[in-house]
């Protein structure tokens, strides 16, 4: 039996190589190779390449959840809240938006278990945003939060399809086009409040880690 340590390390590799070369275009002995690792070691933890898939993708889940987490931890500002979710979409589409559609063509069982995750996952922390910023009195009383995190997360999966072939630009792009929609929910007051605190929240965001070079 493997040890954590052993799993983890599989599994991060394969993240990576799943990432960066495709799902289909990865074999357990290209894992094995790249880990200095036995096939027995490898196939002793996971029985074949769709199962340490599942792990990987559940993976992806779980550090979508991670981030939803920090951004509470590290930000108390509830428009700082809200940009850090929107990032948090963004980077999150970009990083993973080539193995979860190679594994919704090629693996439907394995994508359509997770896909429902990430949706939920993308749904919950949107709508935890939105109630945040609105339980502020930061957005218009006739803002409908429901059917903002709808268009958002829609957006997100549809610009999930588009090419990304500049991380940087499109990390940029999609960010600014969610909040763009945001700030015409708010308020006058917030709008102000933005407006003279923009450069400030930006700068905040990138000491945060958001800068775009660095989560590609």
């Amino acid at each position: 039996m493997a040890t954590e340590e052993t799993k983890e390390k599989i599994v991060e590799t394969a993240l990576q190589m799943f990432n960066s070369r495709g799902c289909r275009g990865v074999t357990m002995d290209d894992i094995a190779q790249a880990l200095h690792m036995s096939k027995r070691t490898l196939y002793e933890t996971f029985a074949n390449k769709e199962e340490l898939l599942a792990e990987c993708l559940m993976r992806v889940h779980d550090q979508i959840n991670d981030m939803h987490r920090q951004a509470h931890q590290k930000v108390d500002e509830p428009l700082l809240v809200a940009m850090y979710m929107l990032r948090v979409g963004a980077d999150t589409n970009h990083r993973y938006h080539r193995l979860i559609e190679e594994a919704e063509r090629y693996y439907p069982e394995i994508h359509d278990r997770f896909f429902h995750l990430h949706t939920e996952a993308l749904h919950s922390m949107m709508k935890h945003g939105m109630e945040y910023v609105k339980s502020h009195n930061y957005l218009r009383p006739d803002a409908d939060v429901d059917v903002a995190v709808d268009f958002l997360c829609d957006l997100m999966q549809q610009h999930r399809l588009s090419d990304v072939s500049d991380p940087k630009a499109y990390i940029y792009r999609l960010n600014e086009i969610c909040f763009t929609y945001l700030r015409g929910l708010m308020n006058t007051a917030t709008i102000g409040r933005y407006e003279q605190s923009e450069t400030h929240f930006r700068q905040v965001l990138e000491e945060l880690g958001w800068n775009s070079e660095k989560t590609v």
